[in-house]
C-alpha cells in the first residue's frame, strides 16, 4: 500500500514538473513574440519612435529614480510628459510622417521646451503637493478643534460646571466606572 501511494506521489510530481515547463516554454514564447511585435512596431513607426525617445525621456528617468511604493513620481511626470510631447505627435502625423520631419521637431527648441517643461510641472507637483495638502488637513484639524472647544463651551454653559470635573471613582464597585 505504502509503495502505490509512493509511486501516486512521484506521478503527481512529475505531472506538475511537467505543467510548470510547458508553461514557462508558453511564457518564453509570449515574451519573444511580443518582443518581436515590438521591435516590428518601432521600425515601421521610426518617426514616432524617434520623436518619443527624445520626448519621453523625462518619465525614463523619473521611472529609474522612482523608488515610491506606489511610483507616484513616474505617474505624475508620465502624464504631464505625454501631454506635452502628443501635439507634436500629432503635428509628425498629420503632415508629411518622415524621418526628416521628426529630426526637425526635435531639433525644435519650443518643443524641447514644451514637452520637458510639463515633464517638470509633473516634478514640481510630486515635490509640492504633499506639503501643501499636509498645510490643508493641519488647517482644517485645527477648524475643527476649534468648533468642538466653542460646542464645549455651549455644553459647559447650558449644563453647568459639573461636566467639566470628572466624576470621583466609586469604591464599592471595585475601582471601575460607574
Amino acid at each position: 500500500m505504502k509503495m502505490k501511494l509512493d509511486k501516486k506521489a512521484l506521478l503527481r510530481k512529475a505531472k506538475a514538473n511537467q505543467a510548470a515547463t510547458t508553461s514557462a516554454k508558453k511564457g518564453g514564447s509570449r515574451i519573444m513574440i511580443v518582443s518581436i511585435s515590438v521591435l516590428v512596431l518601432l521600425f515601421a513607426a521610426l518617426p514616432t519612435t524617434i520623436l518619443l525617445a527624445v520626448g519621453m525621456t523625462p518619465t525614463l528617468v523619473a521611472l529609474v529614480v522612482d523608488i515610491t511604493p506606489g511610483r507616484y513620481l513616474t505617474r505624475c511626470v508620465a502624464g504631464l510628459n505625454v501631454t506635452g510631447t502628443v501635439p507634436f505627435i500629432g503635428t509628425l502625423w498629420s503632415g508629411v510622417n518622415d524621418i526628416s520631419s521628426a529630426i526637425a521637431i526635435v531639433s525644435d527648441p519650443f518643443a524641447w521646451l514644451s514637452m520637458y517643461g510639463a515633464a517638470a510641472i509633473g516634478w514640481l507637483l510630486f515635490l509640492g503637493l504633499p506639503g501643501v495638502v499636509t498645510v490643508l488637513r493641519t488647517l482644517n484639524a485645527k477648524r475643527r478643534v476649534n468648533a468642538l472647544r466653542e460646542t464645549q463651551q455651549e455644553l459647559l454653559h447650558e449644563w453647568g460646571e459639573t461636566l467639566d470635573t470628572p466624576k470621583p471613582m466609586s469604591s464599592s464597585t471595585g475601582g471601575g466606572p460607574a
